[in-house]
């Protein structure tokens, strides 16, 4: 799901994911810094959640990048947002 429901859906966003093995919430687009007011249990759900690259500015890819590895989360976590998911998913070897 597409920057995670985005405003008001995601809590809807987080209960869809859990319940349907086939959703995953995608983060590119949402700031880095807010991820843990928005999903207090990401580290839960760490498994279905993506980050991409289709936000167009390009320049802040990198930036948040290095915020979501500065968060408090456990660096398991962190990879699995940053590429292990979406390797996982898209059968990609690493």
């Amino acid at each position: 799901m597409t920057h995670s429901g985005r405003g008001l859906w995601y809590n809807k966003a987080y209960f869809l994911s859990r319940l349907h093995k086939n959703l995953y919430m995608e983060v590119t687009g949402l700031p880095p810094q807010k991820l843990l007011d928005y999903f207090p249990e990401l580290e839960r759900n760490a498994g279905k959640v993506i980050f991409g690259s289709d936000w167009p500015a390009v320049a802040v890819i990198k930036a948040n990048i290095e915020a979501i590895r500065g968060l408090p989360l456990k660096e398991e976590t962190k990879e699995k947002i940053l590429g292990g998911n979406a390797a996982r998913l898209l059968k990609v070897k690493t």
